[in-house]
C-alpha cells in the first residue's frame, strides 16, 4: 500500500470517527436532557440555618471610679500581670473586676496580698465578679495572676484603687 493511500484511509476513519462520537454525544446530552424534562421536581429536605453566635463582648469592664492600673481585654489562657504602688490619693482599696464566658474555671491571685478567688464561667453567659480588697498590703505593688481551666474560657479584667466601698451591717 501506498503511502498516499494510508494516508487517505487514516483521515476517512479519523472522519467516521469524529462523526460517530459527535452522533453519541448529541445523543447523550439530548437522553440526559429529555429525562431531566420530563421527571417530576425533587423536593429537597428543608435544611434549618446555621445557629448564628452573637458576637461576646469581653471589653475589660469599667470600675466605678478611681485609677485604673491596668487592663486586660478578652483574652485566652493564662496570664500574670503586674500594677503599680499606690499613689498619693489613689484609694486605700484594690479593685478587680472581671468578666468570662466559655464553660469552665477561672482563679485570680493577687499578690503579695495573699487573696485569692474562683470565678465559675459558663457557655453562653458572659459572668462578671467585681472584688475589693483593703488589706495592710493594699497599697503595695504586686502581680495578679489568672489561671483559666480549659483554654477555651474567655475572660478579661481592670485592675485599680478605689475608696472602700461602705458594707452594711448584718
Amino acid at each position: 500500500m501506498s503511502h498516499r493511500t494510508r494516508s487517505a484511509l487514516t483521515l476517512s476513519t479519523a472522519a467516521v470517527l469524529l462523526a460517530a462520537a459527535t452522533a453519541t454525544c448529541s445523543s447523550a446530552v439530548a437522553t440526559t436532557f429529555e429525562a431531566t424534562a420530563f421527571q417530576p421536581p425533587v423536593r429537597s429536605s428543608v435544611q434549618r440555618p446555621a445557629k448564628m453566635t452573637q458576637p461576646v463582648d469581653l471589653t475589660a469592664p469599667r470600675l466605678g471610679g478611681g485609677k485604673v492600673l491596668v487592663r486586660q481585654d478578652g483574652t485566652h489562657g493564662s496570664r500574670v500581670l503586674e500594677f503599680p504602688r499606690a499613689g498619693k490619693g489613689d484609694g486605700d482599696a484594690l479593685v478587680v473586676a472581671v468578666r468570662c464566658h466559655g464553660e469552665g474555671r477561672i482563679d485570680v491571685r493577687l499578690r503579695p496580698l495573699g487573696v485569692d478567688f474562683p470565678v465559675e464561667c459558663r457557655a453562653g453567659e458572659v459572668r462578671a465578679v467585681h472584688h475589693e480588697s483593703a488589706v495592710s498590703h493594699a497599697g503595695d505593688a504586686g502581680t495578679i495572676a489568672v489561671t483559666a481551666t480549659p483554654g477555651s474560657v474567655r475572660w478579661s479584667l481592670t485592675v485599680g484603687r478605689d475608696a472602700l466601698a461602705a458594707v452594711d451591717p448584718m
